[in-house]
């Protein structure tokens, strides 16, 4: 199959606990969606299920989110101890946490004029701030879509920030990391080097990391509907990926 096509995707193959190294998203793939980011919550049986998978891979598994790390930690209560926080922003393996900057300046700023937005009611949305970038989610109203757009748009480009499109979200961020880059990041050093990648995500957001997996030998997998996509294969909600990696531990 071409990348990039909607199509029907077959379900993936199962998981290799020895050969693959694993990327997942989070929300929207391991967990679903919330009215809030604050508001959502993993299973203790998903939080176990990571932590023993994590062991038969031996550490090869890692978490590549949007959310910050402390917020993915608090969503997971810390079963992963790899994660990259804010599409690569910052990345921990073990107990160091590295950022590609420390300048929350520009992001401070674009806080402000958001909230100046919305105190005059120009702007309706749920705003998360994440140190080095700003989600402005419009989730709960949807037909502010295209006013946060051309909102983030002028921020943007007002205080030199690049922007990121997802589901009923836009970011706006320091530089230009993608997941892309997480997954290169990871695979270049144990426990992850010379294993067999794969990514799975929901979003517009992951297909960076999609095609950077394809590029080093490995697949994708997409969860949810079918659309435009990079991915090989697909399973249809969160559920079905729970089940997908508890057969995986199991095999």
């Amino acid at each position: 199959m071409e990348p990039n096509q909607t199509t029907t995707l077959a379900p993936p193959p199962p998981l290799d606990v020895c050969g693959n190294a694993l990327f997942l998203d989070l929300d929207g793939t391991l967990v679903d969606f919330a009215a809030h980011p604050e508001q959502v919550l993993a299973s203790k049986e998903l939080q176990q299920l990571l932590t023993s998978l994590s062991g038969r891979m031996n550490g090869a598994i890692a978490l590549i989110t949007g959310r910050t790390i402390a917020s993915a930690d608090q969503v997971l209560d810390g079963a992963l101890v790899h994660v990259a926080g804010i599409h690569g922003v910052e990345r921990r393996t073990g107990k160091a946490i590295e950022r590609t900057s420390n300048d929350t300046a520009p992001i401070q700023a674009a806080l402000g004029d958001t909230r100046a937005l919305i105190a005059k009611c120009a702007l309706q949305v749920d705003v998360e701030d994440k140190g080095l970038a700003l989600a402005l989610h419009y989730r709960r109203m949807p037909e502010f879509a295209d006013a946060t757009r051309r909102a983030a748009a002028d921020i943007a480009q007002r205080h030199g920030l690049s922007i990121l499109e997802g589901k009923m979200v836009i970011e706006l961020t320091l530089g230009q990391r993608t997941k892309a880059d997480a997954v290169t990041d990871f695979m270049a050093i144990p426990p992850f080097a010379n294993r067999n990648p794969i990514a799975m995500g929901d979003d517009i957001t992951d297909e960076d990391a999609f095609r950077a997996v394809a590029k080093l030998g490995g697949h994708s997998i997409l969860v949810g509907a079918p659309r435009d996509t990079a991915a090989r294969y697909c399973l249809p909600n969160t559920r079905a990926v729970f089940m997908w990696l508890k057969a995986g531990l199991e095999s």
